[in-house]
């Protein structure tokens, strides 16, 4: 696993051995999602269930700043800090459903990557909390399993859906 394109360009990263509680989003899927980004302003970056930091320090090479990334598994923890050293990223140990809603503002893109089998009690936990920390023309990402229906959120409108083999990005805005 490596960093696709930008400042970090070809660096590698570090994934937990053989673990089956990281599920790093695969280089192609990552391609996909920042090329999708490509069309929406630059700004705060925040990477939810970071696991390995993948999507975090590929949006940091990328040119998004600042890139917080949140993890509370020891494992993933472990891999994440290696990755991130060097970097300018904020690393928060933390379980995600812990943070409140003032927790962030102002990100332009909120990225997350929960379990796929909790993709759905994480999106009613989070959704409409995480449309409280977006900037005005931010966007929120959600990795979840193909297939998965997200429901509606107070706060926010779908305005695309990709899939990319077992991964699938749903990506909201704020409800105008």
């Amino acid at each position: 696993m490596r960093i696709i394109a930008g400042t970090l360009k070809g660096r590698r990263l570090a994934a937990p051995e053989g673990s089956l509680a990281v599920r790093p989003t695969a280089d192609r899927a990552r391609e996909a999602l920042f090329s999708i980004l490509q069309k929406w302003p630059m700004g705060p970056f925040l990477d939810l269930y970071a696991g390995t930091g993948a999507v975090g320090l590929e949006a940091l090479s990328r040119g998004f700043a600042p890139v917080t990334l949140v993890e509370k598994a020891p494992e993933a923890l472990k891999c994440l800090s290696a990755n991130a050293r060097g970097a300018d990223a904020r690393v928060l140990a933390q379980d995600v459903r812990r943070l409140g809603p003032e927790a962030f503002s102002g990100l332009a893109v909120a990225f997350a990557d929960p379990p796929y089998e909790a993709a759905l009690e994480a999106w009613g936990l989070l959704g409409s909390r995480i449309a409280g920390w977006l900037a005005p023309d931010g966007i929120l990402v959600f990795e979840a399993g193909a297939g998965t229906a997200l429901p509606a959120a107070p706060g926010l409108e779908e305005v695309e859906t990709r899939r990319y083999g077992a991964a699938e990005f749903h990506i909201f805005r704020l409800a105008r």
